[in-house]
């Protein structure tokens, strides 16, 4: 556990973006990466890194719905 930690930036956020407020997409840019777009941000990754990503979330839904029950 860190000791010390720095606040780098804090702002307000509005609860629904001016655009795209309802976008979800995922892009399979071939030969380059995956995007997964929400709402108004854009993340970039490799094929491996987007492995990933989608198998930390899927463990992550399974631990929700098992703690839901």
């Amino acid at each position: 556990m860190n000791v010390f930690v720095r606040e780098l930036s804090r702002a307000s956020l509005d609860s629904s973006p001016d655009r795209s407020p309802t976008k979800f997409v995922v892009e399979d840019n071939v030969g380059e990466g995956i995007h997964v777009h929400y709402r108004n941000v854009r993340f970039e990754m490799s094929i491996d890194d987007y492995r990933t990503f989608a198998n930390e979330l899927a463990a992550a839904a399974e631990e929700i719905d098992r703690g839901s029950r």
